[in-house]
């Protein structure tokens, strides 16, 4: 009579993330196996762990405070881009963007207040159209970042770091920036009009 043969420990296959069998299907694990599955230093768990980004459970000395499952979640959401990146993305406007985050369908990566995981723009922008905002038009007239750049003579990066810090009033439209002819001239007069009465030129800011 053969006696059903019962498997241990050792007879289990080595889960790849934990280096070792994987006895329940949701196992904790240590602040050592996070760093592994993250690719992240030990202190950058910790940090995760207080800016809220991973959920500790059980005691404060436990040595193994880490849902597996939360910690692979975690890594799949991808590392956090800008608002700017998440625009172009989504494909409307950096206000469009604010507003989204507004009304709670684009969460913050927590501990920040203008970074945004690359999944959750993903699985916004995989939504109905109705869902989004309405991608925005370039009005009439409106021109680009090189036009502004040799208007108000500096270089295009600069104008597109102002556009994106909210400095220079723009539109972001298919990937680039768009700005209202008419409050170029305004700036340009007011520049100008500064410069002949010998006072410091006026900054965007």
């Amino acid at each position: 009579m053969s006696v059903e043969h019962q498997h241990g420990p050792c007879d289990l296959p080595v889960d790849p993330l934990l280096g070792q069998p994987r006895m329940v299907a949701d196992p904790r694990i240590s602040i050592t196996q996070a760093s592994v599955v993250l690719g992240k230093s030990p202190a950058q768990v910790h940090r995760f762990i207080a800016l809220g980004r991973l959920p500790r459970h059980g005691q404060p000395n436990n040595g193994r405070p880490l849902l597996l499952s939360e910690v692979v979640a975690l890594r799949d959401k991808g590392e956090p881009i800008k608002l700017v990146p998440a625009a172009r993305r989504l494909q409307c406007s950096l206000d469009d963007v604010r507003k989204l985050i507004a009304d709670g369908k684009l969460p913050l990566v927590p501990g920040t207040k203008s970074l945004v995981y690359p999944a959750d723009v993903k699985e916004l922008a995989a939504t109905s159209a109705t869902n989004l905002p309405r991608k925005p038009q370039v009005p009439d007239g409106y021109v680009g970042t090189a036009a502004v750049a040799k208007r108000l003579g500096r270089s295009e990066s600069y104008i597109r770091q102002m556009a994106a810090d909210g400095r220079l009033p723009a539109m972001f439209v298919s990937g680039r920036w768009y700005f209202d002819p008419n409050r170029i001239d305004m700036i340009e007069r007011a520049r100008h009009a500064q410069a002949v009465r010998g006072v410091p030129i006026m900054r965007f800011d």
